[in-house]
């Protein structure tokens, strides 16, 4: 195509242009001339050249929170050689201009400077020398930023061997360290060289097991956080050997049936201790049981007595016990001990009180009860029982007034007397308790801030404290003017049994009380993500954040290993409570705090809860959908009940605070009612909710085996809850009326 011709005086110039030409095209091209006064040719080279372009695009060779290595071009189209390679990448969704790097040869491209998780388009433009040399640009690609690299450092309280050649090591987290995924265990020899790696992906699992050591050999040990793929630093090194000999076995085991539920076990020293006593590790197993033993620490290493408690009562089980030094030692010779039965100690505990009054107190007559189960058969227990009843038919005949005590909270005793059918009651004074100890706060120390919870008869509030010069978040309880003599006292119970409870990392804690101009306040601790029914329906992402729940293809923000870990803190929170003598009564998701790290604290130990929840006197509701069969139907509450409310608190976790919308049994079922295993829950999670469901209190599992099987599928790293979204997802329902019923 002619594009422009001169014309001059004896010679007329003229511009073609050949379009879409390739470089096949090269080669020996002809010019002809025609005019009136004749024709003539020329022939010419021409060479066709292609500005160079990638036929891929740049390839991420590695990442960190702030930048990203890349391998800018492997093949190009076109004509070289390249003289220049520009890196052009702006943030995907940001609308600024391009950024750019200019580099002369093909090297591995750092970008430096970068937003943390952030999502990078990154394009090459090539050149060659000469005009027309810079190619077009080629295909994007699209790298993202690692999360920021965590700042913390890991703290290893300590370690213990188990099973002669296996280590435990525990390490410990600041409270307000920043977000994390989990845990770097690494295991070195002397001549540091890694033997092991041990991945923890639960920020809340502070420890780990590693097998399979070598004797009188020594590693090093240090733990890291990561986040995403970003490690932090590493711990202190931790130095640990194996020695090949532990202590002797304990010598002198004897094991005596204390109650329906507990063991008391006693020991001496072993006679060759081989090293400082660290601890003590007794196992049992029920006798003729099919279940793994479980095993329980001492304390420390000076303890030779250990009360084994939330056994099933009338129970035979064998014992053993040995000493640790770091390295476990030889067991004990087994020994065996049967619970007590719960009928016949309540039998003894009333009919000694009918016979002798207040001369006994309860826990007498537990003591003798036991100490008489252990010396006579069962035949003569049966005649012993049977002439104490013909005594009392007679003792009853000749006096027609039967007379029972129990001390309420007013400091007086009620008097409920039986005459000829009619029901009298009368008080007499009482002398006074001893006044309640506690951790005493001064008024100007607490600094109220904002609302957390309200109630019918009392409210949380959020505080900043001062205790022990130190200052802390803390959620403070108090009563409404207008709360009732009943809810005043059981305020003040509250109270009375956080102070006996003690301190425990699965419970919420007392950090004190103060009373100002006649009023009751008691600071406990903070719980910055407020009650666990509440979170779990807050990670229902499809609901909150859809695109981010198809994009990542997942139901919730929680993972199966955190759900599960909630269940365990509460497991570990109850054996506590179990082990303490203390029945809950009220355990459900929504009495459940959800603290730092994510650890769940059990909570609710009276603000709302009083006696009259439970023996329905009012039209009042009672949460039958957590109550256990005997609660329901005799108004039995232990801890056995408790365990039953922990299967439905697991079915709650389970399907991320799903409304318990089961029909309501009536009070007389003997049956009650077991909910459907949800459809994202493993056969073996289910199964543990079935045996917390069982008719007979008895058969159901004690705290300490529940919490013993969920450590167990928590170290199997298994998806025990599925999480993933599948065809036609839906959420269960909430219904809002059904979470007290």
């Amino acid at each position: 195509q002619l594009i422009k011709a001169i014309i001059e005086p004896g010679q007329i110039t003229c511009e073609f242009q050949v379009r879409r030409l390739t470089k096949a095209d090269t080669g020996l091209w002809e010019c002809r001339v025609s005019t009136t006064g004749g024709q003539d040719s020329r022939k010419v080279k021409v060479n066709i050249r292609v500005p160079p372009a990638p036929l891929s695009p740049p390839r991420l060779l590695a990442k960190q929170s702030r930048q990203l290595i890349v391998s800018p071009v492997d093949c190009f189209s076109g004509d070289g050689p390249i003289v220049s390679i520009k890196l052009l990448y702006k943030p995907k969704d940001d609308t600024s201009a391009w950024s750019s790097i200019v580099v002369d040869n093909s090297e591995n491209i750092t970008l430096m400077n970068l937003r943390p998780v952030t999502a990078y388009v990154v394009k090459v433009q090539l050149s060659r020398p000469g005009d027309g040399g810079e190619g077009s640009k080629g295909p994007e690609a699209i790298m993202v930023t690692e999360c920021l690299e965590p700042t913390v450092k890991p703290v290893i309280e300590g370690w213990s061997i188990e099973e002669k050649n296996t280590l435990h090591v525990n390490w410990k987290l600041p409270s307000n360290h920043e977000p994390a995924h989990g845990f770097i265990v690494h295991l070195f020899d002397s001549a540091r060289r890694l033997v092991c790696e041990k991945n923890i992906t639960s920020i809340s699992v502070l420890s780990a097991r590693i097998g399979d050591l070598e004797f009188n050999k020594e590693y090093g040990l240090e733990v890291l956080v990561y986040h995403c793929a970003s490690l932090g630093p590493p711990s202190d090194l931790y130095k640990v050997m194996i020695n090949s000999k532990g202590p002797s076995s304990p010598r002198s085991l004897l094991a005596e049936s204390v109650s329906d539920t507990a063991v008391r076990l006693s020991w001496q020293v072993p006679e060759y201790p081989n090293g400082g006593i660290t601890k003590y590790i007794v196992e049992l197993q029920q006798v003729g049981g099919t279940s793994e033993p479980q095993w329980i620490d001492t304390d420390s290493g000076a303890e030779t007595t250990k009360i084994v408690g939330g056994l099933n009562a009338s129970t035979s089980y064998q014992f053993r016990v040995r000493a640790n030094s770091h390295v476990p030692g030889e067991w004990s010779q087994p020994v065996k001990a049967k619970t007590l039965g719960d009928e016949i100690l309540l039998l003894l505990v009333l009919m000694g009180q009918q016979w002798h009054g207040d001369s006994m107190t309860p826990a007498e007559w537990l003591c003798l009860g036991q100490r008489v189960m252990c010396s006579v058969s069962v035949t003569c227990l049966t005649i012993l029982f049977a002439l104490l009843a013909l005594f009392l038919i007679k003792k009853n005949f000749f006096h027609r007034r039967r007379t029972f005590t129990y001390q309420s909270g007013s400091g007086e005793e009620t008097i409920l007397q039986f005459n000829s059918g009619t029901l009298t009651l009368t008080r007499r004074p009482k002398p006074q308790p001893e006044p309640l100890s506690y951790p005493i706060l001064e008024w100007e120390d607490i600094k109220f801030e904002d609302m957390i919870g309200e109630g019918n008869f009392g409210q949380v509030i959020r505080a900043m404290i001062k205790k022990d010069g130190l200052k802390m978040n803390a959620a403070i309880k108090m009563l409404k003017e207008f709360a009732s003599e009943n809810d005043h006292r059981d305020f003040a119970g509250e109270l009375e049994v956080l102070c006996k409870l003690g301190h425990h990392p699965n419970i919420i804690n007392l950090l004190g009380a103060c009373e100002n101009k006649g009023y009751l306040y008691i600071a406990i601790e903070y719980a910055p993500y407020g009650n666990l029914l509440d979170f779990l329906r807050k990670s229902r992402v499809l609901e909150t954040d859809p695109a981010f729940a198809k994009e990542h293809g997942t139901a919730s923000t929680l993972t199966s290993q955190q759900l599960l870990q909630f269940a365990s803190d509460v497991a570990k929170g109850m054996q506590y409570l179990s082990e303490k003598q203390f029945i809950h009564r009220d355990l459900a998701a929504r009495n459940i705090l959800v603290g730092e790290n994510l650890a769940s604290k059990i909570a609710d130990f009276g603000l709302s809860r009083g006696e009259e929840v439970y023996v329905k006197k009012t039209m009042g509701r009672l949460p039958v959908r957590w109550m256990a069969i005997e609660s329901l139907n005799y108004s039995v509450y232990t801890t056995k009940s408790d365990v039953w409310s922990f299967g439905v608190l697991l079915w709650e976790i389970v399907s991320l605070g799903k409304a318990l919308l089961c029909p309501l049994p009536p009070l007389t079922s003997l049956q009650g009612y077991r909910m459907e295993k949800p459809r994202n829950c493993d056969d073996e999670v289910y199964e543990l909710m079935r045996q917390c469901w069982r008719d007979r209190p008895y058969e159901r599992p004690p705290f300490a085996q529940i919490s013993m099987q969920l450590i167990r599928m928590l170290e199997a790293r298994k998806a025990y809850v599925n999480m993933a979204l599948f065809e036609n997802f839906t959420y269960a329902g909430i219904d809002a009326t059904a979470e007290e019923a």
